[in-house]
């Protein structure tokens, strides 16, 4: 058994077994690339306590005990952008931060939107922010969008839907 330096309801920090160095756990979680007809992705934005500032970011959130990866994002997508998907294709699974963060994360490619609102659990309120897959580049060189995460599943997205249409 490991030794648990901290734990609360979003992760855990404990020793590894085969190094000397703490690792961080979380919930294995899914992260949505919401698509609407007309082309544009919904970015939500979301404060970020860990640098002070608010960010554009994707829907994401934790996979709850015995939840299907697919059903928490739609959860997540009604929950954040109040809409739902008709359509996810699953993009793939990553490991945001490999050597210290024991997590996955699962992309979705979310479309055929439809206006649903669930309840989220955040305790503020979720702004929303668009652009489109052929333009998020310059979100990312302004510096609007930062994390790796959302860099990465908007380029799966744009691959897959490049791909679609050759097919």
């Amino acid at each position: 058994m490991t030794e648990t330096f901290f734990q609360n309801r979003w992760y855990r920090i404990y020793q590894s077994e085969t190094v000397d160095t703490s690792v961080i756990a979380m919930r294995n979680a899914v992260m949505i690339v919401p698509l609407l007809d007309d082309g544009r992705v919904i970015l939500t934005v979301e404060y970020s306590p860990a640098f002070n500032q608010w960010v554009y970011i994707l829907s994401s959130g934790g996979i709850e005990a015995g939840e299907d990866p697919a059903h928490t994002a739609n959860r997540e997508l009604q929950e954040e952008t109040g809409y739902k998907a008709g359509r996810l294709d699953k993009l793939g699974i990553f490991c945001p931060f490999i050597k210290y963060l024991n997590q996955t994360l699962t992309i979705y490619l979310a479309r055929d939107l439809q206006p649903s609102r669930l309840q989220g659990d955040e305790g503020y309120e979720i702004g929303l922010e668009y652009t489109t897959l052929d333009d998020f580049e310059t979100l990312i060189a302004a510096g609007r969008i930062q994390d790796c995460g959302v860099i990465a599943a908007l380029y799966m997205a744009r691959s897959f839907l490049e791909r679609e249409r050759r097919a």
